[in-house]
């Protein structure tokens, strides 16, 4: 009997334990989405949760929707900064951008697959061997010439500091099927200029040629590539009779974290990193004084992402007027223009070339700058772009316009999908939206379809055009894209195809 009772004790004993782990975990999971819920109803803010209804279910919304949640989230925002802390500094794991190497280097993730990478990706479908092709055809055909600039990632040139296991008698770490991918644009006609080697022979004589917490190169590293580049320009002829002007440097001391730091979101003031300091040297005008800036006149146009901007665009806080093309023309003495857009991927930076009006007016040589992770990264958009014939339009170029504001009625015919805040390295997206004009409701436009460019996130936060649907209607208040040069060098969301029609930046919106 004595058994018995005990059997029944300890039945009902790990039963209650049973019932109470059970409603502890169910608290543990209530819990949270309560603290969220009851915070929202604090603010003036809709309930979020109601997002999911409020539009068409689709693969877009639902992933914009979910990153919305994660964003919002104070669970998130408490928790993430703790756990990435424990797994940087005891665990020594980085995070989905970010590998940790060693005495303290980062390294990108992206750049890490490209030479880890054991498949050729190269030769996808829609991959970068037609659009180099079509695009270096198409600049030959108007008498222009392209030099490609593919700028290797950090872990080709230190592998060292990628892994201590690295042998370095092994040679250059690069992505095997590289070498035989540009002999081939090179048999096609198209110049290569692959600085991998230049970097790899110079870094033993300098300081470092990248920065050991960001992804992008030192400025070291990047006036070396200016000068290399300056020298194949020289060589080529494309600026014989161009008139020459003299160049200046200010040295400025800057300090700073770096971009993957802060790809790690690791909590404020309890890191064993340290702010780095280097010197950018600002490109001044001798006979201006002004700082050098971009020149959309330049016989030169340079193309590319957030590696001609680093020390060119001061939100990326490592300076400015001290970029890859200011230092180019100070190494040409002529100015250069530039076109930039941060995580703009292989096609963005094209694609705002060919939307300008006179694209290459005058254009004697366009270099087209970008990493090579692109050419293996699923995510790179290559597309095909038109290279539009140069159109004079006599009220526009050499002046500067004074139109009226204008007002449209329009309905969305396409739309395009802003990337995850939490899959790229930047906080900032604009992003382009078609309409068909309904009404012109103040100044004058003649076309029946109209390009517009909205914030499409914003401290990495999804806006409200990133969750437009076709067929909405919208009052837009507008002025042209261009005009905000500040706007020019933003990573971009673009899915329209449209080279045809000029953008516009929307200053206000309200549904009709």
């Amino acid at each position: 009997m004595q058994i018995n009772t005990d059997r029944k004790n300890i039945f009902f004993g790990n039963k209650i334990a049973g019932w109470v782990l059970a409603l502890c975990f169910i608290l543990m999971i209530a819990t949270v989405p309560i603290i969220q819920l009851v915070k929202e109803i604090g603010s003036d803010e809709p309930l979020q949760e109601f997002d999911l209804f409020r539009q068409t279910p689709s693969v877009v919304n639902l992933r914009a929707y979910e990153s919305k949640l994660e964003d919002n989230s104070i669970a998130a925002t408490a928790i993430r900064p703790r756990y990435q802390w424990l797994t940087t500094h005891l665990a020594k794991q980085g995070n989905a951008k970010v590998v940790l190497g060693e005495d303290g280097w980062l390294f990108y993730r992206p750049a890490v697959d490209y030479i880890v990478s054991p498949e050729s990706n190269f030769h996808r479908e829609l991959g970068p061997m037609p659009a180099i092709i079509a695009f270096n055809e198409a600049l030959k055909a108007r008498g222009v010439h392209l030099i490609m600039l593919p700028i290797p990632g950090k872990a080709t040139i230190y592998p060292e500091y990628l892994s201590d296991r690295y042998n370095t008698d092994s040679g250059l770490p690069v992505n095997p099927y590289a070498p035989e991918f540009f002999r081939l644009l090179r048999e096609k006609g198209v110049q290569v200029l692959d600085p991998s080697t230049i970097l790899q022979r110079e870094k033993a004589k300098r300081d470092n040629l990248y920065i050991s917490q960001d992804t992008h190169w030192s400025p070291q590293g990047m006036k070396l590539i200016a000068r290399v580049l300056a020298e194949a320009i020289e060589a080529g002829g494309w600026l014989a009779g161009v008139e020459r002007r003299s160049y200046g440097t200010l040295p400025v001391e800057i300090s700073r974290f770096g971009d993957l730091y802060d790809m790690l979101e690791l909590p404020v003031g309890r890191s064993s990193f340290k702010p780095l300091s280097i010197t950018v040297e600002k490109v001044v005008d001798m006979e201006t004084g002004e700082f050098c800036v971009s020149d959309a006149s330049s016989p030169v146009t340079l193309l590319g992402d957030s590696f001609v901007n680093v020390f060119s665009k001061g939100d990326m806080g490592w300076g400015e007027n001290s970029g890859l093309g200011e230092h180019l023309a100070l190494q040409l003495g002529i100015p250069i223009d530039i076109i930039a857009i941060n995580d703009g991927g292989p096609t963005t930076s094209r694609e705002s070339l060919v939307r300008r009006r006179n694209a290459l007016l005058g254009k004697k040589l366009v270099i087209w700058q970008f990493p090579t992770r692109d050419l293996i990264n699923p995510e790179s958009d290559w597309k095909i772009v038109n290279v539009p014939e140069p159109q004079i339009d006599t009220q526009v170029a050499g002046t500067e316009r004074d139109a009226p504001e204008l007002i449209v009625a329009a309905e969305i015919t396409k739309t395009s999908l802003v990337p995850d805040p939490t899959r790229v390295a930047y906080s900032e997206c604009v992003t382009y939206i078609k309409y068909r004009v309904i009404s012109v409701e103040q100044g004058e436009y003649a076309d029946s379809e109209l390009l517009a460019v909205f914030w499409g996130m914003k401290d990495s936060k999804l806006m409200p055009a990133a969750r437009f649907q076709i067929g909405e209607k919208h009052r837009l208040s507008l002025d042209l894209f261009e005009d905000h040069q500040d706007l020019s060098h933003i990573m971009q969301a673009d899915d329209t195809d449209d080279y045809e029609h000029t953008p516009f930046w929307v200053l206000e919106m309200s549904p009709l």
